[in-house]
């Protein structure tokens, strides 16, 4: 376990995820570490088909998915190249489902060493309407 060998660092894209990000930089830098950037985002939620035919609306769930996909590796390649350094052995991950869980299974999976996740540091009311991931 020590030192680490490979780094799970989950990023939601957002500013504070990339605080986490540049610890875990340093940390593989200087065990000589691996880094897993792990993306999870949520499923569409499923509308009833009867929803949809009354709306008149059609969707391709799966093709949005697929989108999003292509867009999250696309964002964790960006970050990768902005924020480790390129001789850093690296690997980039992409996930649907709820984070927190999807998050896990990657580090057992992977057999990570540690976990690094930044927060926003919500307090208070905030935190209990919306959370934390960590």
């Amino acid at each position: 376990m020590f030192p680490f060998q490979k780094i799970l660092c989950p990023t939601d894209f957002s500013g504070p995820s990339l605080y986490g990000l540049k610890l875990a930089n340093q940390m593989a830098g200087k065990f000589g570490s691996e880094v897993l950037l792990v993306n999870v985002h949520k499923s569409c939620p499923k509308l009833p088909s009867q929803r949809i035919e009354d709306a008149e609306i059609t969707l391709d769930i799966a093709e949005y998915e697929r989108n999003v996909a292509v867009y999250a590796r696309e964002n964790l390649t960006r970050i990768r190249d902005e924020n480790l350094d390129p001789d850093l052995q690296t690997k980039l991950i992409v996930r649907r489902g709820k984070p927190a869980v999807e998050i896990l299974k990657v580090a057992e999976e992977e057999n990570a060493d540690v976990i690094i996740i930044a927060t926003h540091g919500r307090t208070g009311i905030a935190h209990m309407v919306f959370g934390s991931v960590a």
